[in-house]
């Protein structure tokens, strides 16, 4: 088994060091907050709490780079957790987006699924963050999706985060049943670790929705109540065919150490947010 896990870590042309770094940093989108407006049906939506929040992780890549694999070893666990249980939708909820049917994204709040991905965001999308996107892709079920964030000053009607794409890159996993199972529809967990497993994007690897400029690749969308802080161990392709491997610490060789792959999503959380929780606390 270890085995076929170390062939998703070489299966690139040859992993080697080069000078210049593919990774300009992790995105943490607070892509929603949920209302009491969407909670009008709960008969459909399943465990969703007002407060709750969906974040998305992107990677920031140097125009051209390409996200290839998230992985854990022992020497390097990766992890993705939360103080709360992920939100998962369960009716079509799923562990990877390009399994949840475009034609339900737009009914109560399918968007909202917890799952891991390599830039798709659903069965014909990419996602690309808010505050690039410049209008809504879909058109909502009535009454769902009315609050906003300050990600974007436009409303999440006109910017949903959404890129059609047919055929968006599907990702491979490879010892995570365990991880997905508290992402499928019918279980729930808070989270996501591994220490001998990935996903991957096979052959080139995956590109952001404008990869020649901002080059942003989600990697994965939570949705929970609590704060998520994530330690991220990746590979990523350069535009010349090499890879190179990143860790949040630690590097051995063949491996670069990026600290700002390690953090959490309060870092990103925009002002209004930090200073409510802020005054919550002295009170």
């Amino acid at each position: 088994m270890k085995r076929a896990f170390l062939l998703i870590i070489t299966f690139t042309i040859g992993l080697r060091m080069f000078s210049q770094i593919g990774v300009e940093g992790v995105y943490v989108e607070q892509y929603y907050c949920v209302s009491s407006q969407d909670l009008s049906d709960k008969n459909l939506i399943g465990d969703l709490e007002e407060g709750m929040c969906t974040y998305r992780i992107y990677l920031d890549l140097l125009p051209g780079y390409r996200f290839q694999a998230a992985y854990g070893t022992e020497k390097h666990p990766l992890v993705i957790k939360s103080n709360g249980l992920f939100y998962n939708h369960p009716e079509v909820g799923n562990a990877q987006p390009n399994l949840i049917p475009s034609r339900t994204l737009k009914n109560n709040v399918v968007l909202l699924d917890s799952w891991l991905t390599a830039g798709a965001a659903g069965e014909n999308y990419l996602g690309v963050p808010r505050k690039f996107d410049t209008q809504g892709e879909i058109v909502f079920q009535k009454g769902f999706f009315k609050s906003t964030t300050k990600e974007s000053n436009l409303s999440f009607q006109e910017c949903d985060g959404m890129y059609y794409r047919q055929f968006p890159s599907v990702p491979t996993f490879y010892q995570m049943d365990d991880a997905l199972k508290g992402l499928a529809a019918v279980s729930r967990t808070n989270t996501i670790e591994l220490t001998n497993g990935a996903w991957a994007c096979m052959g080139k690897g995956a590109v952001g929705v404008d990869s020649t400029g901002t080059n942003m690749v989600l990697i994965c969308q939570l949705t929970t109540k609590g704060n998520l802080e994530y330690s991220l161990n990746i590979m990523v392709g350069s535009p010349d065919g090499k890879s190179t491997k990143y860790v949040y610490d630690n590097a051995q060789d063949g491996e670069v150490a990026l600290a700002f792959l390690k953090g959490n999503a309060e870092a990103f959380a925009p002002k209004s947010v930090k200073k409510k929780k802020k005054n919550k606390k002295r009170s």
